[in-house]
């Protein structure tokens, strides 16, 4: 069962985030947060959704290690105001990122235009999910050099 908003924002403030981490899943919302705490990022290996919806965070927030098992992100309703920065640090520390929700962000656009969804897919190669648009990737990667598959004309 994952923590979810009003329990992690006692726990943020009262006990140590490594205990945050229930199934690969971490929910840290609401809370303010400027940076990724640094009990989550001692446990990264063990991440494989972090939600870090309505907080204060920025593209420079995720020049962090990296991430090798995390699979979903979501950074909603954030301060994220370069995206192109964002998007470097995701590539870098992210590897494995397969959904990316980024909504309701100063530098992110209300509706993404076919060559910017395009742009994001190959730059995430691993990328399947923007927001709530998915790609016509297949799930497994065992052969990624064999792998060239990109988004939909339809999306």
């Amino acid at each position: 069962m994952p923590i979810h908003a009003c329990v992690a924002h006692k726990i943020h403030q009262e006990a140590p985030v490594d205990k945050l981490i229930v199934n690969s899943k971490v929910v840290l919302t609401g809370l303010n947060l400027k940076s990724i705490p640094s009990a989550i990022i001692k446990n990264r290996e063990c991440i494989e959704t972090l939600i870090l919806d309505n907080n204060m965070l920025t593209e420079n927030s995720f020049n962090m290690p990296k991430f090798r098992n995390l699979k979903e992100l979501a950074v909603r309703n954030n301060r994220i105001r370069n995206i192109s920065v964002f998007m470097v640090n995701i590539q870098k520390n992210c590897p494995n990122l397969e959904v990316l929700r980024i909504r309701n962000n100063p530098d992110w656009p209300v509706r993404l235009k076919k060559e910017e969804k395009h742009r994001v897919f190959n730059f995430l190669k691993k990328l399947r999910f923007l927001d709530e648009l998915e790609t016509t990737r297949q799930k497994s990667y065992s052969d990624s050099s064999s792998h060239t598959s990109h988004s939909s004309e339809s999306e």
